[in-house]
């Protein structure tokens, strides 16, 4: 089962990746080409917050997570990471690694015109059939499917991350959507109301986003 690198950067005001004309645009472009090229590096997506588009996320499959620490060892990583910084506005909001569940499903959720994306934060660790319950809320969300509802996957963090005085592991869950429209609809929903519990469990923190997600070319 692949690893996947989760990372959300805040921009420099005005940055735009997603065009290759730009000068964030080719840096993006030096980073993604850098990676690619990396022993282990699988699948590389990337994409821009709904809410706030100076935000941007990063969600890259490696072969096994000492892949990317292997990276992170070498000598070009520290020049690799200083020129991509020079088009963030500050340290990474979110960094961790996770084994997604389904591992098809993933791709499925990133390749969605919208994608959902929550970070449950815990205190130490969730209760021991926590992501039992989860994987359930997936399966109803897979057998019910609201409308606009594409695929789910959702992994546990490898890092314990902190976060507003919370320190634990984290569950991050993908949900691919047709639209915002269509995921606001369903969490109006009785099916919502009934299963949301599953997916909150004793989680602390709870942070949710919606992401247009793209394939690193």
């Amino acid at each position: 089962m692949p690893t996947t690198e989760v990372a959300c950067f805040p921009l420099t005001p005005g940055s735009n990746p997603g065009d290759p004309n730009s000068e964030a645009g080719k840096i993006t472009k030096s980073t993604f080409d850098t990676l690619q090229a990396r022993d282990g590096m699988q699948q590389l997506q990337f994409g821009m917050q709904v809410e706030n588009p100076n935000t941007m996320y990063l969600m890259i499959n490696w072969e096994t997570k000492k892949h990317h620490e292997d990276f992170i060892a070498s000598e070009s990583y520290n020049p690799f990471l200083k020129t991509f910084m020079t088009i963030c506005d500050g340290d990474p909001t979110l960094f961790c690694h996770a084994d997604f569940q389904p591992p098809t499903s993933l791709t499925k959720t990133l390749s969605a015109p919208v994608t959902e994306l929550a970070t449950f934060y815990f205190e130490g660790a969730p209760q021991a059939d926590y992501l039992q319950n989860v994987g359930k809320f997936a399966e109803t969300l897979e057998r019910e499917k609201p409308e606009g509802f594409l695929a789910a996957a959702y992994g546990l963090t490898h890092e314990v991350l902190e976060r507003e005085g919370v320190k634990g592991k984290a569950l991050v869950l993908t949900i691919g959507w047709q639209s915002v429209e269509r995921h606001m609809e369903y969490r109006e929903t009785e099916a919502f109301r009934t299963n949301i519990g599953l997916l909150r469990g004793d989680a602390k923190g709870i942070v949710m986003k919606h992401v247009q997600f793209m394939n690193a070319v």
